[in-house]
């Protein structure tokens, strides 16, 4: 079959969408699907070929508010329209609010929600209103919808009143490399503090430096991770972090640097206001690395009894619980272990999503307006599939 995902910022450097697409994209391709990906071009250079999956590069507005709708129109518009794309998978509400024309052109498609895009403290008032608007059109435009998270299935049934099937990102457990590159940064195993995210205000590295400098550890804390068109928020951090020695900002990581960094770091901290369900978090966790993050719903959805909590936008809680966690080292190494065997048991459904063939042909046939079987995704393992039936 061939399916088109539309749209993500850059597929091997984006964030929770970009690496779901991959997971699931790259394994669609092993089983012999064509897959295609339309990714911004903006973001920095792409390659035509990425795991096995086409990228297709496309044009966006160079405006903050505009840059994923206008990505979403062009791609959308380019998968439905072209005769190559058996089933168009949507991402949200940008590419979303267009599930009407997959539908006219009669291809198969799906909305994918990742989060509440309205409730983003980067937006100010009026943008929150336009993307609440934008929800309300993909939700009256579409047919079939998934989500990566429970507290979202709830909240689109709750609003709207529609069947929103769950079907999460996932992590597998993971060996942990031998700290080697870590080691140039100036860290040992064990002697650090760890926020790996897109630098921007909705993922809370402020109240992690805020919380982190009324510390009197000699541990260090690791700040990685950049976005583009942030400027102004990484200025604000440094702000904050004033000269204190401790802290590190390597910048944007990835490959074994950025494994060592969450596999070796003492405490892997999560500080969101707002997460889809945080594919950061569920990747540390399958390091055996103990996790603290904010009490949003999605995060304890995350964790369950694997980890520890703090009260969102409060940095005094959380140095509190990052101090009592750095003084008791028994606990981190009982909570890395319990976050480990939560990923490899798979809880409610977290594993890497994996799709099954004959879903995805019995999806692709599928008159658009009928409700049927959408996909089938199984674990990690391959060892459960299940159909989603839109009935």
């Amino acid at each position: 079959m061939k399916i088109a995902f539309a749209v993500v910022k850059h597929i091997a450097r984006g964030g929770g969408i970009e690496r779901y697409t991959e997971e699931l994209g790259s394994r669609l391709a092993q089983r012999g699907h064509e897959v295609r990906v339309y990714s911004m071009s903006h973001y920095g250079e792409l390659v035509p070929e990425y795991k096995g999956m086409q990228i297709i590069g496309v044009p966006s507005i160079p405006l903050s508010a505009c840059k994923k709708l206008s990505a979403g129109v062009t791609s959308v518009l380019h998968a439905s329209l072209s005769s190559w794309a058996d089933i168009v998978h949507l991402h949200s509400v940008g590419p979303g609010v267009m599930g009407w024309l997959p539908i006219l052109c009669r291809k198969p498609s799906l909305v994918q929600f990742h989060g509440i895009e309205w409730r983003r403290t980067r937006w100010s008032r009026f943008g929150s209103v336009v993307l609440k608007g934008l929800e309300q059109a993909t939700v009256h435009c579409n047919r079939r919808f998934t989500a990566v998270s429970e507290t979202q299935c709830a909240y689109f049934q709750d609003v709207y009143g529609i069947k929103v099937r769950f079907i999460p990102g996932g992590a597998t457990v993971k060996p942990v490399p031998e700290p080697r590159d870590i080691l140039s940064l100036g860290l040992e195993p064990r002697r650090y503090v760890l926020f790996a995210s897109r630098l921007v205000q909705e993922k809370g590295a402020h109240y992690l430096v805020e919380a982190f400098r009324r510390l009197g550890t000699t541990d260090r804390l690791v700040i990685a991770g950049d976005v583009q068109g942030a400027e102004t928020y990484r200025e604000e951090l440094h702000r904050l972090a004033g000269n204190d020695p401790r802290m590190i900002w390597p910048g944007f990581v990835e490959g074994r640097l950025l494994e060592e960094l969450v596999g070796q770091a003492r405490v892997f901290v999560l500080p969101s206001d707002l997460e889809g369900l945080s594919l950061a978090l569920l990747e540390a966790m399958g390091c055996g690395t103990c996790c603290l993050a904010s009490d949003i719903p999605e995060n304890i959805e995350a964790l369950g009894d694997a980890g520890v909590t703090f009260h969102r936008k409060d940095p005094v809680d959380l140095a509190a619980k990052l101090q009592t966690l750095l003084d008791d080292p028994a606990s981190v190494q009982v909570y890395g272990q319990r976050a480990a065997a939560r990923v490899a048991s798979g809880f409610p459904g977290i594993g890497l999503p994996m799709s099954s063939s004959a879903g995805m042909k019995k999806f692709s046939k599928e008159k658009p307006a009928m409700n049927s079987t959408i996909l089938n995704f199984g674990m990690a393992t391959g060892q459960r599939l299940e159909n989603y039936d839109f009935a």
